[in-house]
């Protein structure tokens, strides 16, 4: 029996060593039908050249500018979907993959024909033994989303394959009939929740989205993108987690949780900037700033790339 085609996408931005540390990682892979594709999202590092000269025989896709996660996934997305793919494994160019991982997410899906996508269990690449993500939940009044067991040792407490409100993008595996039908990431959120928007896309057309723990990766949370010095974000992660924030709740919220998920939203971030002003932070003033600058754009129905 011929195993199912499985496209697998690493999107590198200037992050070539973590992307070669994935890439090996992959080949170790059980699973006997997947090609690797690795899309360059217009680096200003050498980051294809040295990645097509350690992996010649990889398929490689140079987007020629940074088009976010998103859409920088969709040119993936788009060539697999052309290559007769039957699956698309989503990849963070910052983890590590178990050698069983794939064929877990795969066996998932053969064996629920209600499912439309599924996760694996996430653990963080510094502390090997602790969970980062063990199934999601949405909070749509106070907009949080939720991951189950992070910061948690693994126990074995989170060992059932179920469906869950969501799956992250960091490793996503989803039935190409399922992208026909639900189209594609959203490149209007360029950044940030793009990922969520679609799991909830792919549920509204009738279709779960399931949490298997028999497939296990290690992440180092922010790595490809340098997402935080210290505990403090970067300003642009900051803006595009405001911003989205606000579309996703219009997109996919009642008009009364999107109210109530947009004021907690609100005095989160007020929270946060007052402990870096009390705290006399020097990432108090880029913090409001980019803040601002996120709600502003929602209100001006800016999309994608931070002007």
């Amino acid at each position: 029996m011929v195993c199912p085609l499985v496209s697998v996408l690493v999107l590198n931005w200037n992050s070539h060593r973590f992307t070669a540390d994935c890439i090996e990682s992959l080949r170790k892979l059980s699973y006997g039908n997947f090609c690797i594709i690795v899309i360059d999202n217009g680096s200003t590092d050498g980051s294809e050249i040295i990645l097509r000269k350690a992996f010649s025989d990889l398929m490689f896709i140079q987007t020629g500018e940074n088009l976010g996660y998103a859409d920088g996934n969709n040119r993936g997305i788009a060539y697999s979907l052309a290559q007769g793919a039957d699956y698309v494994w989503i990849l963070n160019n910052d983890t590590r993959v178990d050698p069983n991982s794939l064929t877990a997410l795969v066996d998932a899906l053969e064996g629920n024909p209600d499912a439309g996508l599924a996760g694996s269990k996430i653990y963080s690449l510094e502390e090997p033994e602790i969970l980062a993500y063990a199934g999601g939940t949405i909070d749509p009044w106070r907009g949080k989303i939720l991951h189950r067991g992070r910061g948690e040792v693994d126990r074995g407490h989170y060992d059932r394959c179920e469906p869950t409100d969501f799956v992250t993008g960091c490793s996503l595996l989803i039935r190409t009939s399922i992208i026909r039908q639900c189209e594609t990431l959203d490149p209007r959120f360029f950044l940030y929740y793009e990922d969520l928007d679609w799991n909830l896309r792919i549920q509204q057309a009738g279709f779960q989205c399931l949490y298997v723990p028999e497939s296990r990766i290690w992440h180092q949370e922010g790595g490809s993108l340098g997402r935080s010095i210290g505990n403090k974000m970067k300003p642009d992660v900051v803006y595009y987690i405001a911003r989205n924030s606000l579309y996703f709740y219009e997109f996919h919220l009642p008009i009364l949780q999107r109210l109530s998920a947009s004021t907690w939203n609100l005095l989160s971030q007020l929270k946060t900037w007052l402990l870096l002003y009390v705290r006399h932070d020097a990432q108090f003033s880029a913090y409001g700033r980019a803040v601002w600058q996120g709600w502003s754009d929602y209100v001006r129905r800016i999309h994608g790339s931070r002007k």
